[in-house]
């Protein structure tokens, strides 16, 4: 056996060895095994015991991201799309507040320590997740998880996992590409949503077909490999498009959680992810260099009480303002301060790309441990909080919170009351919303299918622009059917909004000025929806068609042809995409 291949085979021994002990002494002692793999990790990696441990940290550092995208996926699958989209406003709202202010709390801290911008972004990204796992838990073992607590701690741990992909992806684009300005970062934020609604609509089109012919052979291997096949494969493409590959796995396995084979996929896989997952979480104790920690010890204990604090408070708040009474609230907000497993995927991020400096990792690495050993405690202290401070609170003061509880409900009653004349503004900007992304989305896919053009006109004998032109004629042609029903769309918003607008305004006889009022809208609005396109897509479409290369008769015959045979199909393609848009973003 070659020595390399020995050697990297002897790590592997001793991480699954640590990582199974670690796990049986964890549950053991009822601890998270996260907090088992980081112990694990440190004592086995190179910092420690540099003679006798693991010696190929790259390699497995390499297997352990492989880990990552697997762990997503199978959350993804846990999850579901659906369940993602239905957790509700009042949740999202809670749970996307809550993770804005503490990214922004430890974005300051970091920047309080003298950290960079990037260093302290992260530091911000880590602070604002939980971990969904460890919350599970206890709220199992202590027989909340179906209480009114339960059910909001659950619907903010879904928002925080969605968020936390979002920006994983963010922060891994910002980590590879060097992104560091608003500009970057935002389009990296616009490149990460179009992919998303592309794979979440595709994949629904898609991936039930799959499954239920696949479910014809009852084989669980087969299952198992194809899942996997899948999960690998969107990582790849999100990895080919400078976005994490751990989110293009995440979104796909929310697809296949929508389908009736989601407790099966999950139970296939769950043996992969348990392995990875060791592997993973063991990966990071390892990068936790302890010579360098000792000056950092002021800094983790500053980062654990604000992480601890700070989550407490904000989601206590934030709780309090959607219309919960105050015990509630608190049981909420004392719910939540433990530090997720995305936070050190974040961290890890940022230091293999040497985005990030060597102190941010320990101090996540340690605040992690940190937070794991005090959470139980903050955990069951919401009631006895709760008693005391209405022991100690003034009578005027209760009475206010009183008061301030009823009519934060009051109005989140009034703002959910819908008016019937809203509801055709409703549809008709429904209509428009979902055929704009639906062009925005044919034109991207087919932009990235243009980076593999020189490869499939090699493959097959043609020319790169025939191939172009090719891509470019389907995309342009499906769009056609999405650009007929946005401009009708318009037309009908343009005159409902008009005559809401004048509704009680003209009297009789005045059916003449009204006419002209509405279209003058209708032409206002279609110009304007017109000169937005065209700026926005022209470049697009240039490029797609290789106007250039349109001299060549080839070419044009190609062209023609590939028109008249996509027109045929295009009516069908959307009226299957607008289906599978409603149905998967709206819901309906």
């Amino acid at each position: 056996m070659p020595v390399a291949q020995e050697s990297l085979l002897r790590d592997f021994a001793i991480i699954m060895a640590a990582g199974g002990a670690a796990l049986v002494i964890t549950r053991w002692l009822k601890q998270p095994p996260v907090l088992g793999y980081l112990i694990a990790g440190a004592l086995v990696g190179p910092f420690l015991f540099p003679k006798y441990t693991v010696s190929n940290v790259d390699s497995i550092r390499r297997i352990a991201d492989l880990g990552l995208v697997v762990l997503l996926f199978t959350l993804g699958v846990e999850l579901g799309w659906q369940r993602i989209r239905r957790v509700g406003l009042r949740v999202v709202f809670i749970g996307t507040a809550q993770v804005a202010l503490m990214l922004w709390l430890g974005y300051q801290v970091g920047l309080t320590f003298g950290w960079t911008d990037t260093e302290a972004f992260f530091l911000g990204a880590a602070l604002s997740m939980t971990s969904s796992a460890v919350l599970i838990k206890y709220l199992r073992d202590s027989g909340e998880l179906y209480s009114t607590r339960g059910q909001l701690i659950i619907g903010i741990s879904i928002v925080e996992d969605f968020l936390a992909v979002i920006l994983l992806s963010l922060l891994a684009g910002v980590a590879t590409t060097g992104a560091s300005d608003a500009r970057q970062v935002g389009q990296l934020g616009v490149k990460l949503g179009i992919f998303a609604v592309a794979a979440l609509i595709f994949g629904t089109l898609f991936v039930p077909r799959l499954l239920r012919f696949l479910e014809k052979f009852r084989s669980p291997e087969t299952l198992l490999l194809v899942s996997l096949g899948m999960c690998f494969g969107l990582g790849l493409i999100a990895g080919e498009l400078g976005l994490s590959a751990a989110a293009g796995a995440f979104l796909i396995g929310t697809v296949v959680g929508d389908t009736e084979f989601s407790e099966t996929v999950s139970r296939v896989t769950a043996p992969v992810r348990d392995m990875f997952a060791a592997l993973f979480f063991v990966s990071i104790g390892m990068l936790v260099d302890f010579d360098g920690f000792t000056g950092m010890i002021v800094p983790t204990l500053v980062v654990a009480t604000v992480f601890i604090i700070g989550k407490v408070i904000i989601n206590t708040v934030i709780t309090f303002l959607t219309g919960q009474d105050g015990r509630t609230s608190l049981q909420v907000g004392t719910g939540m301060p433990q530090l997720g497993e995305f936070s050190l995927a974040m961290v890890k991020t940022g230091s293999d790309h040497g985005t990030v400096g060597t102190a941010l990792y320990p101090v996540v690495a340690v605040t992690t441990v940190i937070t794991s050993f005090f959470f139980p405690f903050i955990f069951r202290s919401a009631d006895r909080v709760s008693d005391f401070f209405a022991r100690v609170s003034p009578p005027l003061v209760r009475q206010y919170a009183d008061w301030l509880t009823q009519w934060l409900t009051t109005l989140r009653k009034l703002l959910t009351v819908h008016g019937e004349g809203a509801e055709p503004v409703k549809r008709a900007s429904r209509l428009v919303l979902i055929n704009l992304v639906i062009i925005a989305m044919l034109l991207a896919v087919s932009a990235v299918s243009l980076h593999y053009a020189d490869d499939l006109a090699r493959s097959v004998g043609w020319g790169e622009e025939v191939i172009g032109l090719i891509v470019g004629a389907v995309a342009i042609t499906l769009c056609v059917p999405s650009g007929l029903v946005v401009w009708k769309a318009v037309s009908d918003l343009a005159e409902k909004v008009t005559d809401q607008m004048l509704a009680g305004r003209l009297g009789a006889g005045r059916r003449e000025r009204r006419v002209a009022i509405v279209k003058l809208v209708q032409q206002t609005m279609l110009a304007a929806l017109l000169i937005v396109v065209v700026i926005w897509a022209m470049p697009l479409v240039i490029s797609l068609l290789s106007i250039g290369k349109l001299a060549a008769p080839i070419p044009i015959i190609v062209l023609v042809v590939t028109v008249l045979f996509t027109a045929r199909l295009a009516i069908k393609i959307h009226k299957a995409l607008e289906v599978a848009f409603r149905r998967t973003i709206l819901g309906e």
